[in-house]
């Protein structure tokens, strides 16, 4: 709970951030959510080289926590995040849309369909368990960030959203391997012209330096996939297998079982 001082500084940022965000902003926001070490950092990079989106450069988790109002609607407890962002981050004028990552977007689609009312976009990545899985902790490196749970149920609450005309699934593996389709098939989803910031986004992006990224950002590499079949990695691979809900999702998802 938030003492009582800070309320009045919140309501202003809120006021000042909600005018800058009904000037500029006129077309469905747009969500990142999936699990981590899947790829939400790259995408977020990738996307906010667009001239009209507005990526926000931090995780706000704006959904971490909700309240319901009078008539059950959904209320975040802290959009005053969004409205910092976008003072202290400049809106460049061709920004119509924002952006927002947080892995753990993917398990509240169903809230953040309710509170814009089915007014959004949600773009789910998804990655081969068994990489992510491999993926050591940037602050801890003999920790890994992520356990085969943790991708199970991530995945698991995209998995319920298959066919939500407003989540659309991106494969981390095709961004890599076909990036030029892929980010096609993603313009579409969102309704937005592929363009030559985007194609070249590396040189575009506003999202530079990131937890994520070990550093600065990282331009696409194939050495990212299938780390698993190293000879090295094969027992941590198979703490997944373990899994049958993990073999289901992976088929489903067109990955070699």
């Amino acid at each position: 709970m938030y003492k009582s001082y800070k309320k009045p500084f919140l309501n202003i940022i809120t006021s000042w951030g909600k005018k800058i965000h009904d000037k500029n902003f006129n077309k469905p926001p747009i969500y990142l959510g999936g699990c981590g070490r899947s790829g939400t950092t790259l995408l977020l990079s990738i996307l906010s080289s667009h001239p009209e989106i507005f990526a926000c450069k931090k995780e706000l988790k704006l959904f971490k926590e909700v309240t319901r109002g009078e008539s059950g609607e959904i209320i975040p407890k802290r959009m005053d995040r969004l409205y910092r962002s976008l003072i202290t981050h400049k809106v460049a004028e061709t920004c119509n849309r924002w952006c927002e990552k947080t892995p753990r977007n993917v398990r509240h689609i169903q809230e953040i369909s309710s509170y814009h009312n089915g007014n959004y976009k949600f773009l789910n990545i998804v990655r081969d368990g068994r990489d992510v899985i491999l993926s050591q902790h940037p602050n801890s490196p003999e920790t890994y960030w992520v356990n085969p749970e943790r991708w199970i149920n991530d995945v698991s609450a995209a998995y319920e959203e298959r066919n939500n005309p407003n989540v659309y699934t991106v494969r981390y593996e095709d961004m890599i391997l076909d990036f030029d389709q892929a980010i096609e098939k993603i313009c579409a989803f969102l309704d937005i012209p592929k363009c030559d910031e985007i194609e070249n986004w590396h040189l575009h992006t506003t999202v530079r330096k990131n937890n994520a990224y070990f550093g600065d950002v990282q331009r696409i590499f194939k050495g990212s996939i299938e780390k698993w079949k190293k000879p090295k990695n094969k027992d941590r691979a198979e703490e997944l297998m373990k899994y049958d809900e993990a073999k289901k999702l992976l088929s489903f998802y067109g990955y070699e079982v």
